[in-house]
């Protein structure tokens, strides 16, 4: 029986498909490696083979689909920025502030700007050097607002705002088995160099990538 941390999918990844084809590529190459296989020409222990083959893959679509349609719900239902979150399970983050966050006193066009501002960050993310120009036009204000704005309803920069988004995500991987080498974590989440990337997930979080994945193993 297959289950999902074996199925090594970034949902948020562009190449999404990709990974998918990959995880059902194995199953699927055992069944075309059987019936082109000699040694194979009992019928029972073909049947076997391709029978065996063809549940794994109707387990992994079934995880897959499962997955799917939990994380089209979770985003449904979204209804507050991650920040919020963040903010309020880590104080390493809240120290980061030069205020306090309170949703409760926020305005809902704050939330939904928040929300979208969010997306942009995170459709962007594997990028080394995400540009506050580029974001600001997605935002439709100037950089200068995007500074202000940023400040006043999240009190921090937008760099150490991008910067808690990027390693809460890649926390998010460690912890859904998505991915085992710091290395692909790191590049996935925009850092090309993991001793920085390390250095500053330490400082968020207390605990060094390598670490954490020992602890979940």
């Amino acid at each position: 029986m297959s289950s999902l941390s074996n199925v090594n999918i970034d949902w948020s990844s562009p190449n999404v498909l990709e990974q998918i084809v990959q995880n059902i590529n194995g199953p699927l190459q055992k069944i075309m490696n059987a019936n082109q296989d000699h040694t194979f020409n009992n019928p029972k222990n073909l049947e076997k083979i391709i029978f065996s083959s063809s549940k794994e893959i109707s387990e992994i679509i079934e995880e897959i689909m499962m997955k799917s349609k939990a994380k089209s719900l979770s985003l449904t239902f979204q209804e507050n920025p991650e920040i919020f979150e963040i903010y309020e399970t880590n104080q390493n983050v809240r120290e980061m502030c030069t205020g306090s966050i309170n949703p409760q006193k926020m305005a809902k066009i704050d939330k939904d700007w928040l929300l979208d501002l969010e997306k942009e960050i995170h459709s962007s993310i594997t990028q080394n050097d995400l540009n506050l120009y580029d974001l600001s036009f997605k935002m439709a204000v100037s950089e200068r607002q995007l500074h202000r704005k940023i400040s006043n309803l999240i009190f921090m920069t937008p760099n150490k705002y991008i910067r808690v988004l990027r390693l809460h995500k890649a926390k998010k991987m460690i912890d859904s088995y998505i991915d085992r080498s710091i290395s692909q974590i790191a590049y996935k989440v925009g850092y090309n160099d993991v001793n920085y990337f390390s250095k500053i997930f330490i400082e968020q979080y207390d605990i060094s990538p390598k670490e954490m994945i020992n602890a979940l193993r």
